[in-house]
C-alpha cells in the first residue's frame, strides 16, 4: 500500500471516531421503511429530531399516485454518476467489482420504473403486485438464468455493459400483517441492495456483490405478529434462477427481525440448497451441491441523529474449493450514518471480506481481467455525503480505498499490478 492510502486511511478511520462520539441527544430515533422486498435499507434511517425542512414533503411525479392500495402507481427513477481510479487502468475496471466497475468514464447506472399496487394498510384482504424494470450497467446484478441469461452465464440479449433486466415481477395477496408473494423478488439475506434510493453509498459492499444472491424466483411469505416483529419464510429456485438445465434445484429462505421501541433493530437471514458449485469457472469438476450464506445484522441508534450498522455474515459451498472441499467466505461490514438536516447526510462503512478458498471475489463482466481465484482478505473504507437540495434529486459524493491482504501471484487491481486502489466517485439520482 503506498504511502497516501495509508494516509487516507487514517484519516478515514479518525473521523469514523470522532463522529461516532460527537453527536447531540435527545428526541426519538425513528425507522424509514424500506420499500423493496424484504431486504435491510443501506439508506440512512436515523433522523434529525427538530425536523428542519429544507425541501418538499413529497417529490414531483412525472405519473399521477393514487392512495394506498387503491391501484397500480408508476414511478422511477435515473442514476447516474463517475468513478476516477488514480491508477487509470488500462481496462477501465475498477478491480474485481461487478456494480459500478468502470473507471473514468461517465456511466447511466439506472434507468429504473416501477409498476406497483400495494396491499391496503388497513388490514383488509386484498390484492397487489409489482414489476420493475431496469436499463443501464447496473442490470447486471438483476439477471436470471432462464429469462436475461443462459444457463452458462451468457446473455439473452444483453450487451456486458448496458442491458435491460426484470428484477421484480410478482403478485402478492395478503393483509398489510400477512401476506404471500409469488414470482420474482429480490434477496431478503443481506443488507446492501440493488436500487439506488434504497442506499446511502453510490460504490457497493463486497459482500452485497460476491457473498449472496441478488434475487429470486419463488413464493415468499410474511408476517408481521407486533409492531417489533416480522418472520418471512420462502421457497424459491435457488439464486438467480429462474429455469436451470438440465435440472432446478429448491431453495428455502427464513428471516426474523424485531424492531425496539425507540428505533433499534436486529434481524438474521438465511438461505440454504443446491446450487452450481463453480461460478467461476475455476479447474474443478462442475456439480450442483449445497451453498449456504446467512446474514445477522445490528442497528444501534446514537443519540437521536446518528445510527450505527452492524453485519456479520458467512457463505459456505460443498465441493466448492479447487481442492474439492468446502468453500467459504465470511466477513463483518460496518455503517455509521449521521444526520444533519433533511437535505444533508453523511455516512463511513468499513467492510472486511475474507474470500477463504478464492471462489467469489471477481465474478465480473466477461472482459473484466481480474478473476477468480484470490484467496485472501479485502478490506474498503468509503466515506460519503448525502446532499438532496430538493425531494426529487439526490447527489453521492464518495472516496472510497480498498486493498487486499494475500498470497497471490497476481494482484486485484489496476489490471493485476497493485495490491490497493483509491476512488473518487459522485452520482446524481433524479426520482420522477
Amino acid at each position: 500500500m503506498d504511502s497516501r492510502t495509508s494516509s487516507l486511511l487514517l484519516c478515514l478511520l479518525a473521523l469514523m471516531s470522532a463522529t461516532a462520539v460527537a453527536q447531540q441527544s435527545g428526541g426519538q430515533f425513528e425507522i424509514s421503511p424500506l420499500e423493496e422486498a424484504g431486504v435491510e435499507s443501506a439508506q440512512n434511517t436515523a433522523y434529525n429530531c427538530y425536523q428542519e425542512d429544507c425541501t418538499d414533503c413529497e417529490p414531483w411525479r412525472l405519473f399521477s399516485q393514487v392512495p394506498n392500495g387503491d391501484g397500480f402507481n408508476v414511478y422511477g427513477w435515473l442514476d447516474t454518476g463517475f468513478v476516477g481510479n488514480t491508477h487509470s487502468p488500462a481496462s477501465k475496471f475498477n478491480g474485481p467489482y461487478n456494480a459500478v466497475d468502470r473507471a473514468n468514464e461517465l456511466m447511466l447506472n439506472q434507468a429504473y420504473l416501477v409498476a406497483e399496487k400495494t396491499l391496503r394498510d388497513d388490514g383488509s384482504l386484498g390484492l397487489g403486485g409489482r414489476v420493475d424494470v431496469i436499463y443501464g450497467e447496473d442490470f447486471w446484478l438483476a439477471q436470471s438464468v432462464g429469462i436475461e441469461n443462459h444457463d452458462d452465464g451468457s446473455s439473452h440479449w444483453n450487451s456486458q455493459y448496458y442491458g435491460l433486466a426484470v428484477p421484480q415481477a410478482y403478485l402478492e395477496l395478503g393483509r398489510s400483517d400477512l401476506s404471500l408473494k409469488v414470482g420474482h423478488f429480490y434477496s431478503i439475506v443481506g443488507y446492501e441492495g440493488l436500487p439506488a434510493i434504497n442506499n446511502f453509498f453510490y460504490t457497493k459492499s463486497y459482500s452485497y456483490q460476491f457473498a449472496g444472491p441478488f434475487t429470486h424466483w419463488g413464493g415468499l411469505a410474511t408476517w408481521k405478529p407486533s409492531d417489533s416483529w416480522e418472520i418471512q419464510g420462502a421457497l424459491t429456485n435457488g439464486w438467480d434462477t429462474f429455469d436451470r438445465e438440465p435440472s432446478d434445484h429448491l431453495n428455502a429462505l427464513a428471516k426474523v427481525k424485531y424492531t425496539g421501541e425507540y428505533g433499534g433493530w436486529t434481524s438474521f437471514a438465511i438461505v440454504t440448497g443446491n446450487d452450481i458449485n463453480n461460478p467461476g469457472g475455476l479447474p474443478i469438476a462442475n456439480a450442483l451441491t449445497n451453498r449456504t450464506r446467512y446474514s445477522w445484522l445490528v442497528s444501534l441508534p446514537v443519540g437521536c441523529q446518528t445510527e450505527y450498522v452492524f453485519h456479520q455474515w458467512l457463505g459456505s459451498q460443498e465441493q466448492g474449493a479447487i481442492d474439492g472441499g468446502t468453500a467459504y467466505w465470511y466477513g463483518i461490514d460496518q455503517y455509521l450514518y449521521h444526520t444533519i438536516n433533511d437535505c444533508w447526510k453523511t455516512g463511513l462503512r468499513f467492510e472486511w471480506f475474507r474470500d477463504e478458498d478464492g471462489t467469489r471475489v471477481g465474478l465480473n463482466r466477461p472482459s473484466n481481467p481480474n478473476n477468480v481465484p484470490f484467496v485472501g482478505n479485502f478490506y474498503s473504507v468509503a466515506a460519503g455525503v448525502n446532499w438532496m437540495p430538493t425531494s426529487n434529486l439526490t447527489l453521492r459524493p464518495e472516496i472510497r480505498a480498498d486493498w487486499y491482504d494475500g498470497n497471490q501471484p497476481v494482484q486485484p487491481f489496476n489490471d493485476g499490478i497493485d495490491s490497493s486502489q483509491l476512488l473518487l466517485g459522485v452520482d446524481a439520482i433524479l426520482v420522477f
